[in-house]
């Protein structure tokens, strides 16, 4: 698993492979698209934190350093506080989604 550093626009972004199909873009200066979801939702950092089941600083850790949660019942009720669909909610803490054609490339490489 190799990680590979590449700088965009006013956010230095760390790109390390989770997988063979997933990758994760973890933000050294925090997640802003975390921190969208939780104005979006109308909550505070500590009822986010509630209603997600992590602490405080947990959450604030989540936001301001860049860390991402290991659970998806974190990403689902994200989803449903947010009012925003799951993948949405996926992509905006930094996860991208392998390509389809890619992935049925392998399966068809793959023995029987």
């Amino acid at each position: 698993m190799g990680v590979l550093s590449l700088r965009i626009p006013d956010i230095y972004v760390r790109r390390t492979r989770m997988s063979d199909n997933m990758e994760v873009n973890t933000s050294v200066r925090g997640n802003a698209g975390l921190k969208a979801l939780r104005e979006k939702a109308g909550l505070n950092r500590s009822q986010m934190a509630k209603a997600v089941g992590v602490s405080p600083r947990m959450w604030q850790r989540y936001e301001n350093e860049g860390r991402l949660p290991d659970k998806i019942d974190f990403v689902l009720k994200v989803s449903v506080l947010a009012e925003t669909p799951v993948d949405e909610v996926l992509k905006a803490i930094g996860f991208e989604f392998p390509d389809r054609n890619a992935l049925l490339a392998e399966t068809e490489n793959a023995e029987a």
